[in-house]
């Protein structure tokens, strides 16, 4: 995942957040935050230097949420599913 934030002719901040199989040298000069959902790491955190992937994840699922599902590893999605479950028979 490779989100990149471009300023507005207004001044106001736009985020665009793309989901490639392969880094570009534009991705990496460019991006603030890539993650890499294959081997589970942070490539680059230029939001949040401090947080490591699985906070960075969690984050992501709370802003975008929905969007990010699909492109989740399979063993993420369950984490998901199984944790939902424990929350809603509590």
């Amino acid at each position: 995942m490779i989100v990149s934030y471009y300023q507005k002719p207004n001044g106001k901040w736009d985020e665009v957040t793309e989901f490639k199989n392969s880094l570009k040298t534009r991705h990496i000069q460019t991006a603030k935050v890539i993650l890499d959902f294959k081997e589970k790491k942070c490539v680059k955190n230029g939001l949040n230097p401090e947080a490591g992937y699985d906070d960075m994840v969690e984050f992501y699922k709370r802003t975008i949420g929905d969007q990010l599902t699909p492109h989740l590893p399979k063993e993420d999605i369950n984490e998901e599913s199984e944790e939902s479950l424990e929350k809603n028979t509590k």
